[in-house]
């Protein structure tokens, strides 16, 4: 296979596991930067920076270890006790996070004149299909929807924001808080919410470069995508609605809006297998023939929790969890990576070694 498009491909996961519902939809690019006004572009570059650094990080740290799931990493991050404290965490949010995901996908199909039943479940059911392939399916569905979404990024900009325009960066009134910790905490909980695919991404290519090409340009991405949708909420003034960019699209014509639903749903939706691949592999090896039935347990307690509401979710959920999530992200910034196992080593790949114990099929990955 053609190295760089197995970069690109590994680029995809990585943007495709952090991209959901909060970030196509506007409302969580507001929620971090948009509302700091001017502020809020050092807040993205910053961002930006430390996705790149250290979601190649991550994927190098899983590719040492040989990490059957996030569990694997975080007791070799910060061992076993502390490990134990941030799998309980991050499985806790993960649960949440496919919740936001649904809901959100309820409140698309409710804009474009459908019931919240609909997307809600009909979104579900499709992610057990998908993740039935495991890593194959979401690889698949990320090489689709991310092109859209950059595409869409772009579209969003020419006909709310023109390039011309410049002012816009400054247009939304600064609100008070810190821009930076809004940055870091919008890094923090986006890297350790990413954990589960990221570490694990070592089975679907194991070569050093790629796994480090990939990170840093899923990285970039996201940050030059977070900018384009971050022009777009500065100049329209703020985030209204739980949909606020959806909202946007209101005067346009019928297949355009169509058209951008589409893209919104495809990244609300590459999240939810994402972070629903991960879960599931923390309760059961992918390989096994349960695996879906895990999946779908999964999916019946994400609807339940949909109901609590997209944006009610987003607003008290993801500040929360981002001041949670420094206490893994500072010990990943200054940790050094860990050296790579060997036959008969004991180091931090002990963990990995000791979960695959008993576990037949954990080596056929492929």
């Amino acid at each position: 296979m053609n190295r760089v498009f197995r970069v690109f491909t590994v680029a995809a996961i990585y943007i495709g596991t952090v991209i959901g519902a909060g970030f196509a939809s506007g409302r969580e690019i507001w929620q971090f930067f948009s509302q700091y006004g001017t502020a809020g572009n050092w807040g993205l570059l910053c961002s930006t920076l430390l996705l790149s650094v250290l979601g190649a990080k991550t994927m190098e740290w899983g590719r040492r270890i040989k990490a059957a799931s996030y569990q694997d990493f975080l007791y070799s991050l910060a061992g076993k006790w502390a490990g134990r404290g941030g799998d309980l965490v991050i499985t806790v949010f993960l649960l949440f996070l496919l919740g936001v995901m649904l809901a959100g996908s309820g409140a698309l199909t409710v804009q474009l004149g459908g019931r919240w039943e609909w997307g809600c479940w009909g979104t579900a059911i499709l992610a057990v299909i998908i993740l039935s392939r495991r890593l194959e399916g979401i690889k698949g569905v990320n090489l689709v929807f991310i092109p859209l979404l950059c595409a869409a990024g772009i579209i969003l900009n020419l006909k709310t924001a023109p390039l011309s325009s410049a002012p816009v960066l400054s247009a939304a009134p600064a609100a008070r808080g810190y821009w930076l910790l809004a940055a870091w905490q919008y890094s923090a909980y986006n890297l350790i919410l990413s954990l589960p695919v990221l570490v694990t991404l070592h089975r679907l290519d194991d070569e050093a470069a790629v796994l480090r090409r990939g990170g840093v340009l899923g990285g970039l991405f996201l940050g030059v995508l977070a900018f384009l949708f971050h022009r777009v909420m500065a100049a329209a003034g703020g985030g209204r609605g739980e949909l606020p960019l959806f909202i946007l699209t209101a005067g346009w014509g019928r297949w355009w809006r169509y058209g951008y639903a589409l893209v919104l749903w495809g990244e609300l939706f590459s999240t939810l297998i994402a972070h629903g691949y991960g879960l599931a592999t923390r309760i059961g090896p992918a390989e096994s023939p349960c695996f879906p039935l895990h999946v779908a347990g999964l999916m019946v307690l994400a609807v339940l929790i949909s109901q609590v509401g997209f944006s009610r979710l987003i607003r008290n959920l993801y500040p929360f969890f981002g001041m949670v999530s420094f206490f893994l992200f500072l010990p990943l910034l200054l940790k050094p990576l860990p050296a790579p196992r060997g036959p008969g080593r004991k180091d931090g790949g002990r963990w990995a070694e000791s979960r695959r114990a008993g576990r037949p099929g954990a080596q056929r990955w492929r």
